[in-house]
């Protein structure tokens, strides 16, 4: 099967979509199909599949949102590929995984963000957006296509298609998958031992670990405020850490550490590839999402047996239904969060966890994915 995969840029080190598209790239081509990933640029690499940098066209952001629209789907035409498997709205693609969410389901999660102003934003800011604006009409065109196949990484942008466009024929859920570094238990116990000594955690306190490169959207001023809370609630029991991971904006998120009290126990790390360390010396995930079509910093901390605090904002929250977490009504709920943190800040509890873990991990593995976005290729050709 020939397939293009197309994205606006290809640097697995950015996390999100653009490793999970490496990821899929590589695990579609081992299993035999012809892959190539159309991308605006890309970083390369020693690739399994092929990658075509089509360059950026245009002065403005939503200029070259639409030359690279038209580019792709140039591209993709003159290959003949059999499937085109789209992340963005994309004339001619058959199969369209919008890994962000749809346009309007972004849209309002922007408004839930402004809380009573968010109708404000509505009028104000969004006609202002001229990149969204033109994503909304090249998605509305796409998803209207009787032949487009519309992939939702969760049941949450299921809902979203079903909403906004009244689409529920052409749409298959496939949850996002992850694949991290195999690592043995030995290797886990140091890393363990080496991050914990290097935040100064000792071994009776619980260490939650964040992760966002929008720490705004993530909810990460609300994690470090509730934790705030919480370290200030535990009197005479042990208290904890919280790791921040991802750098942005970490200067004003050490003053809302400080103002929250936590300033000593709030340790800020630069973006890492190696997640899977951080999972292995942590004993909680928090990420209070505003909007997260599926988070992979809450599949890969579950995926390592690590449990997870998060929204019903976030469809990854689907995954810890069967105990694999705690999940809240917002980033603001600060009563649920408290409890949250409560919760897995009790080593039984969080040993409870454990099976949950393990069955949530199951069914996000790259492999299923990929079977699974197999199954609905073979179903758009017939």
């Amino acid at each position: 099967m020939r397939i293009a995969l197309v994205i606006e840029r290809l640097d697995p080190s950015r996390g999100g979509r653009e490793t999970s598209t490496a990821q899929i790239a590589a695990a579609l081509t081992t299993r035999g199909h012809e892959v190539t990933v159309l991308c605006q640029d890309g970083v390369a690499g020693d690739w399994p599949f092929a990658m075509r940098q089509l360059g950026r066209r245009g002065a403005s952001r939503w200029q070259r949102a639409i030359a690279f629209a038209a580019d792709a789907g140039a591209a993709a035409a003159k290959g003949k590929f059999e499937i085109v498997h789209a992340t963005l709205p994309v004339p001619g693609a058959n199969v369209y995984q919008p890994r962000g969410g749809t346009v309007p389901g972004q849209l309002a999660a922007g408004r839930r963000r402004w809380g009573a102003m968010g109708p404000l934003r509505k009028w104000l800011v969004e006609p202002m957006n001229l990149t969204r604006r033109m994503q909304a009409i090249m998605e509305q065109r796409l998803v209207a296509n009787p032949r487009a196949m519309c992939l939702a990484v969760s049941q949450m942008v299921a809902e979203e298609f079903a909403h906004y466009y009244g689409l529920q024929d052409n749409v298959r859920v496939v949850y996002n998958g992850v694949d991290l570094p195999a690592r043995d238990d030995a290797a886990r116990v140091q890393h363990r031992r080496e991050l914990r000594g290097h935040i100064g955690a000792d071994e009776g306190e619980t260490v939650f670990v964040t992760a966002a490169t929008n720490p705004r959207l993530k909810g990460v001023d609300f994690a470090i405020d509730a934790f705030g809370r919480w370290c200030a609630s535990r009197g005479d029991r042990p208290g904890g850490r919280l790791v921040v991971i991802g750098g942005r904006e970490e200067a004003s998120l050490r003053h809302r550490s400080a103002r929250a009290g936590a300033a000593e126990r709030v340790t800020f790390v630069p973006h890492t590839s190696d997640m899977a360390a951080w999972y292995a010396a942590a004993d909680a995930c928090i990420l209070l999402s505003w909007y997260d079509p599926c988070s992979r910093v809450v599949l890969e901390a579950v995926a390592m047996g690590v449990p997870a605090i998060t929204t019903v904002f976030n469809g990854a929250a689907e995954i810890l239904a069967d105990g694999a977490g705690i999940v809240v009504s917002s980033p603001k709920d600060a009563v649920g969060v408290a409890a949250a943190l409560d919760a897995l800040g009790d080593p039984a509890r969080r040993a409870a966890t454990a099976e949950a873990c393990t069955r949530a991990a199951d069914g996000i593995t790259i492999d299923r994915h990929v079977r699974r976005l197999l199954g609905v290729y073979s179903e758009v050709l017939a």
